[in-house]
């Protein structure tokens, strides 16, 4: 048997990775637009009011967030073990339960305003900037509900191979928004509630081209109701956290350097702060959007126990999110000067401070990409404990420190507390890595992964290394048998039915001795749509297909359970023996 490299994985992340960068500028451009539009008709005291707005948004994205990512880490590991309907249900239960915190949000906010905004830092002794504060605050938080359901179901669309609908959806609902603030705050002179309205407005369609992915055949999502499982959106909620938690370690983090730069530099000193954190979006968005791609499929290899193709896929992501966040970070360091004029700080004292800020922080920018891509991948493989270290490094242990020791410095040094905080928090995770001797991981022992030629002829070699691993881990005569007759069934299937004369079919075998006595068979290819199950309704083809549909139908009757799906352009097929 000709043994072949692993030609899959990168073929599913390039399917996954380019639609999602396409929506992260698209995010870029939607979270920044508020601020460039509103500074360019309210200057200061129109960017001061979102500022101050800020932390509800960090209230939002733990919950979103943490429910959505952890709920997407959960069901695409159901999925990848054949449980469609308990994949389903966690969808339920996790939604549910995101629109019900939603809810106490809105109510919150809008009864107690003045109460709010007083935690916020403004109140009405602050004339114009309290009243603009609060008709933004009103509106945005009247409106949650939109951003759970938006945000979150966009996470379960990418882990239901549906990437594309969520890519589309949220870019398209990006434009609107960018489209309504131009409308409603540069031409009607609506202020900050016209730019809070053209955010609603853009989650409305976003939300709405997102209804398909939930209603179509061809997919798992599925709205209904479920009974209550508190114990399982807590544990979805836990794994999610380790992301989300970095919301409100950036609330101290604002509320921190706000006062510091106030100190330092005045007005100028903060409208720089607010445009590098604005500008940063660019940046970390494309390395988010790159983990958020690569996660359904780390969560996938994980579900099948195939460590290779899961670290693979963490190099590879790494390898695209360095390229197109590098390349962002380039642009941003030689065109500074461009950044300063979009957010309408150029011929101002605060540009060459700008200026300055813009090129130190991009020092920084690729060792955070490498943390959010790594943070990603360990909460995919149930590492949470790992993600929520590398983001408390990055958060608050190392972050507040460094703010504090540059803010004894100039305005000019103050801004590598960007670079050192990354480099640092890298450094300190890479270090405990390595001293790390509890490895959570499934034993790659019990894991036996190639991949094969479409060709008839291989298939002998390949049931001498399966009646071998079976071998290793005492499986019966009987259990041996027929984990090696059902590789070889539907392999032969598969080759005979779907290759036919195809030169480049290639599948993917994975076996796996799990602890209970069980054999769990992966097997993935690159033919057209085709479920070798499904022969033994087809009563059309003569001989050929009669005895392949036996086999198959011998197959499911000896298997614990089997699971067939079409996800990233390849057949993946699981049985239990």
């Amino acid at each position: 048997m000709e043994r072949i490299k692993d030609h899959f994985t990168g073929r599913m992340l390039k399917r996954l990775v380019i639609p999602s960068l396409i929506s992260s500028l698209g995010l870029a451009a939607a979270d920044m637009v508020d601020a460039i539009v509103i500074g360019q008709r309210m200057g200061a005291t129109g960017l001061a009011a979102i500022s101050l707005n800020l932390p509800l948004y960090m209230i939002f994205n733990v919950f979103m967030h943490g429910l959505g990512i952890g709920g997407s880490v959960k069901f695409s590991q159901l999925m990848g073990e054949g449980r469609k309907k308990e994949a389903n249900d966690c969808f339920n239960r996790v939604m549910g339960m995101g629109i019900i915190i939603s809810f106490v949000i809105a109510i919150i906010a809008n009864l107690f305003p003045n109460a709010v905004l007083g935690l916020l830092g403004t109140g009405p002794e602050d004339g114009e900037l309290f009243f603009a504060s609060r008709s933004y605050m009103r509106v945005i938080a009247a409106g949650s509900p939109l951003f759970f359901l938006t945000y979150m179901l966009g996470y379960f669309l990418r882990s239901d191979e549906n990437q594309k609908l969520a890519s589309i959806g949220f870019l398209i609902g990006n434009i609107t928004d960018i489209g309504l603030n131009i409308l409603f705050v540069l031409v009607l002179d609506r202020g900050t509630a016209g730019a809070a309205w053209a955010t609603l407005i853009g989650l409305v369609v976003t939300l709405a081209m997102y209804i398909p992915g939930v209603i179509s055949k061809n997919h798992s999502l599925r709205p209904s109701m479920v009974r209550p499982n508190i114990g399982e959106v807590i544990s979805c909620f836990k794994v999610g956290l380790s992301t989300s938690s970095q919301y409100l370690f950036q609330m101290v983090f604002l509320v921190v350097t706000n006062n510091v730069l106030m100190t330092m530099a005045g007005e100028n000193g903060v409208a720089v702060f607010d445009m590098i954190q604005n500008a940063s979006y660019l940046i970390l968005y494309l390395y988010d959007g790159t983990a958020k791609a690569s996660q359904p499929l780390v969560s996938t290899f994980f579900g099948e126990k195939n460590t290779e193709a899961s670290r693979r896929t963490l190099l590879l992501s790494l390898i695209w999110g360095i390229a197109a966040g590098g390349a962002a970070t380039l642009l941003i360091c030689i065109f500074p000067e461009f950044i300063c004029l979009i957010f309408g700080i150029s011929g101002s004292g605060a540009e060459p401070i700008g200026i300055t800020a813009l090129r130190i922080y991009g020092c920084g920018a690729t060792f955070a990409g490498i943390s959010i891509i790594l943070e990603s991948f360990y909460q995919s493989v149930n590492e949470e404990r790992k993600a929520f270290f590398i983001n408390l490094l990055r958060g608050c242990v190392v972050l507040i420190p460094c703010t504090f020791i540059f803010s004894l410095s100039d305005i000019e040094t103050f801004w590598f507390v960007y670079p050192v905080t990354e480099i640092v928090s890298l450094g300190i995770f890479t270090v405990s890595g390595m001293l790390d001797k509890n490895k959570n991981t499934f034993d790659s022992e019990r894991v036996l992964s190639f991949t094969i030629r479409g060709r008839a002829g291989d298939l002998g070699d390949m049931t001498a290394r399966i009646e071998d691993f079976c071998d290793k881990w005492r499986a019966s005569p009987r259990q041996a048998y027929f984990v090696t007759m059902a590789a070889e069934e539907v392999c032969l299937a598969i080759i005979q039915n779907a290759f036919q004369d195809r030169e480049d079919g290639e599948i993917q075998v994975t076996l796996v001795a799990l602890e209970n006595l069980l054999f769990e068979l992966h097997i993935r290819d690159n033919a057209e749509s085709f479920d070798p199950f499904s022969l033994e309704t087809d009563k059309v083809g003569g001989e050929k297909f009669e005895i392949d549909a036996m086999g198959m139908l011998v197959i499911k009757k000896q298997a614990k359970d089997f699971f067939y799906r079409h996800y990233q352009g390849f057949n993946s097929l699981v049985v239990r023996i």
